[in-house]
């Protein structure tokens, strides 16, 4: 009971994370360089409720929506769909924690999230923005190259320090010892 508690208090706390660098780059214009996916991934690797990881950056989204603006909800959908999909990938990284698998781990969550939110955005625009053709989808990958730069950014930075600083406490604070039977 008591372990679900301390889950429940770090899963906010990562939520506040998340939605503290949202609202902050946001109102600086460096959009997507925030820690909802890294939110997401550290929950899902790290917190043993399932449930978590997939809440922490549903929650962290809508939460700085209600701020910053909500959107399309069609497309809001695809957005929230992809960053929930962290919390697989962290489970994924969790079972064998390496640091090519951290990298591949990131990597995967942001090139998920481009892809799965431009293809989106390409096939909800009815054609007012992109065509529908082969060259109208490349148009929208290519015009959204420098949000996914953010989002690289972002993701592997805002992970680097909440996994970073897991191993570290992890290393410096003592470890229980075990008793031989």
């Amino acid at each position: 009971m008591n372990q679900n508690r301390n889950q429940a208090i770090f899963a906010g706390l990562l939520v506040l994370f998340a939605m503290a660098t949202r609202v902050l780059f946001n109102e600086l214009h460096v959009y997507n360089f925030n820690a909802v996916m890294a939110a997401g991934l550290f929950a899902g690797a790290f917190l043993g409720n399932r449930r978590f990881g997939i809440i922490v950056p549903l929650i962290a989204m809508l939460a700085t929506d209600i701020v910053i603006g909500f959107y399309d909800w069609q497309l809001m959908l695809f957005v929230y769909g992809s960053l929930a999909t962290a919390a697989l990938i962290g489970r994924w990284y969790a079972k064998n924690a390496t640091l090519p698998r951290f990298a591949a781990s990131v990597f995967g969550g942001s090139l998920l999230f481009f892809l799965v939110t431009n293809g989106a955005v390409w096939l909800l625009s009815e054609g007012a923005i992109y065509p529908k053709t082969i060259a109208g989808l490349a148009q929208c990958y290519a015009a959204g190259i420098p949000f996914y730069r953010n989002t690289l950014l972002g993701d592997m930075t805002w992970s680097t320090v909440l996994f970073g600083s897991y191993e570290l406490l992890r290393f410096r604070l003592p470890q229980p010892k075990t008793v031989a039977a």
